[in-house]
């Protein structure tokens, strides 16, 4: 009998735990909001609290030769991933932006430059936007580290994580961001 109440009373401790914890993630994710805007004629991807504290994500100034889509269209569209990417319940106290190469959905299945969210220490969670092939496919992640490098805004690449690649120890940097603390949540 006794085993019956600890065991129901840890059970419901953990339950408590759980339902807390889930209610704390989503009391956060509704206090936070993706949103497209230019910045300096730049379209810029940018995280914004309920109190108005902004914190840029994204510069879209990438190379025309290098992606299909226009700055806006990127924009928006990694905007609208980012903000479903949240309100999913996903963790944004650990999530880490990284070149990738991930492969194409077209009946070539060629493998593609990407850029990509993960949380720590997963592989790519979500593909945010791919880029044109390199020449040389083993090439693909050293076009989408030095894509990642060119947008992702100077003060969310203070704490990079340094990683050999697949092909040839090409060297990849993945960037670790926590959104709640950038904006004071």
């Amino acid at each position: 009998m006794k085993n019956q109440y600890l065991l129901l009373s840890a059970s419901t401790t953990i339950a408590i735990g759980i339902i807390t914890a889930i209610a704390s993630n989503s009391t956060l994710a509704s206090d936070l909001a993706f949103s497209c805007q230019s910045n300096e004629g730049t379209p810029t991807t940018i995280a914004k609290n309920s109190s108005g504290t902004e914190q840029p994500i994204f510069h879209w100034k990438l190379d025309e030769a290098s992606i299909s889509n226009t700055p806006e269209e990127l924009c928006n569209s990694v905007t609208q991933k980012l903000n479903t990417y949240a309100t999913e319940g996903n963790d944004l106290s650990a999530l880490t932006f990284k070149p990738a190469s991930v492969m194409s959905e077209d009946e070539e299945m060629t493998s593609l430059p990407a850029i990509c969210v993960a949380g720590e220490g997963e592989p790519c969670k979500l593909p945010l936007f791919t880029l044109e092939p390199a020449e040389n496919s083993l090439n693909n992640e050293s076009v989408a580290s030095n894509a990642l490098n060119s947008i992702l805004d100077p003060a969310l690449q203070a704490n990079p994580v340094k990683s050999p690649g697949r092909d040839r120890g090409v060297q990849s940097t993945s960037y670790q961001v926590n959104i709640w603390d950038l904006l004071g949540l």
